[in-house]
């Protein structure tokens, strides 16, 4: 099987956290939850703050490993 037909991490995000996280770019949490879901992926969730201090989702992603590339590919894409 040739690799490059394989996806391995995905990653959504709804086009008005987008845009929300366009007018408030300051500062990004990044959580990641280990082998809750069914197929045992690491699940990040990467969360803007207003400047109201209210929160919201940015993007969700599974991963299928838990290292620096896969994190940096997610927020790269974020971005």
């Amino acid at each position: 099987m040739d690799n490059e037909d394989v996806v391995r991490d995905i990653l959504w995000a709804h086009p008005d956290s987008i845009k929300l996280l366009n007018l408030f770019p300051t500062m990004l949490i990044c959580d990641t939850t280990y082998k809750t879901n069914k197929y045992h992926f690491p699940l990040l969730e990467i969360i803007g703050i207003t400047s109201t201090n209210m929160t919201f989702v940015v993007a969700f992603a599974y991963l299928s490993y838990e290292i620096t590339n896969n994190f940096e590919w997610a927020l790269s894409k974020v971005k």
